[in-house]
């Protein structure tokens, strides 16, 4: 007969550490207060390229409007998302390309060689470029994302609210 067991526990800390690694509310629902989540937005007042549309490309992008930067794995000066632990981590990168009818195209880049992941459109109107991956990262490891061609709308996003980057640890 098996036999059921109940473990009742509000905190979860390595030992010797008076950081809780996870924590169960009233409610039951499980938080990881120290993982590794990063949202980053590119604005007209990136230090790149604010002019409308942003066309530099073969540079790491500086999202610059940091939203969350949970666990500091994120730093604006040099476009990097940094992993401070080993793990399986995951982008998502979205941009509104601009109506020109070039062809552009983004990449999601780790440790500077280019994962050949991307982004792509060549309509001439306005359209999402979405690029979404998973990597095994070891700590220290980096991501960042370049354009590689063509031109992004900035004008509309003056916020960010059409081109971002999101990073976290899945496990």
């Amino acid at each position: 007969a098996r036999m059921a067991s109940i473990l009742n526990v509000d905190k979860i800390r390595a030992t010797g550490s008076t950081t809780d690694g996870l924590t169960v509310d009233s409610n039951g629902r499980v938080l990881q207060p120290n993982g590794v989540f990063v949202y980053a937005q590119l604005t007209t007042s990136n230090a790149q390229d604010s002019s409308h549309p942003y066309t530099t490309t073969g540079t790491d992008i500086r999202f610059d409007e940091v939203k969350v930067n949970r666990g500091s794995a994120y730093t604006e000066s040099n476009g990097r998302f940094t992993a401070p632990v080993a793990g399986i981590y995951r982008i998502h990168v979205n941009f509104l390309k601009s109506n020109t009818g070039t062809d552009t195209y983004f990449s999601i880049y780790k440790n500077g060689s280019d994962s050949l992941v991307r982004g792509y459109n060549s309509t001439a109107e306005y359209a999402p470029m979405i690029a979404e991956a998973f990597f095994d990262l070891a700590a220290n490891d980096y991501l960042t994302v370049q354009m590689v061609q063509g031109d992004i709308n900035i004008t509309a996003s003056t916020t960010g609210q059409y081109n971002h980057a999101l990073f976290e640890l899945v496990g």
